[in-house]
């Protein structure tokens, strides 16, 4: 029986192993001025993650502050043989509005038990002309190299959600993972 549970606590250890995430502090500062090949001139939030088999960037940054027109650059870089190679890149832009990052709101998970980073991340929507008023709220699903979306708009009040085009492609459990985190998230 001791060696029965032995194996089965050793089986368990590794699975758990497998499914470590590791968020490493990184100094937006000192980030900023380092030289990594990161769009945009001002780091508005910048993670590195390290999972069994992967160590990421994922990092945010805009242009100078009034830049018009507002864009956000949303960034996964991999180390892959010792070279930090971008994974995915998004610019997101609209007229007439500034987006905004939630840096202390976002979860990062191995819903698929793959080894390999899932996240969310949230940023908002305002008007140019008041960045103190939110139109909506967007969840930005990380799986794979590449982002899905989830967005609630502040005028029905965050009631209903809609999805990208590509967000019924991905898996059950990251579905699930994901959705549980926004419906608990606070949008406002």
């Amino acid at each position: 029986m001791g060696k029965y549970t032995f194996f089965v606590l050793l089986l368990l250890g590794c699975s758990v192993a497998q499914a470590q995430i590791t968020d490493i502090t990184v100094n937006k500062e000192n980030f900023q001025s380092s030289g990594f090949p990161f769009k945009g001139k001002r780091v508005l939030q910048v993670e590195r993650i390290q999972t069994a088999k992967e160590d990421n960037y994922i990092i945010f940054s805009k242009e100078e502050r009034g830049a018009d027109p507002d864009k956000l650059y949303a960034q996964q870089f991999q180390r892959i043989d010792g070279m930090w190679v971008p994974i995915v890149e998004e610019t997101i832009q609209e007229d007439g509005i500034i987006t905004s990052v939630w840096e202390s709101r976002k979860a990062f998970f191995d819903a698929d038990k793959d080894g390999k980073l899932d996240a969310v991340f949230i940023y908002s929507r305002h008007p140019k002309d008041n960045v103190e008023k939110q139109l909506s709220c967007i969840a930005l699903v990380l799986y794979k190299g590449q982002f899905y979306r989830m967005r609630a708009e502040a005028e029905d009040g965050y009631e209903k959600t809609t999805y990208s085009d590509n967000y019924a492609s991905l898996p059950a459990e990251v579905k699930e993972y994901a959705e549980r985190y926004w419906q608990n998230l606070d949008k406002r």
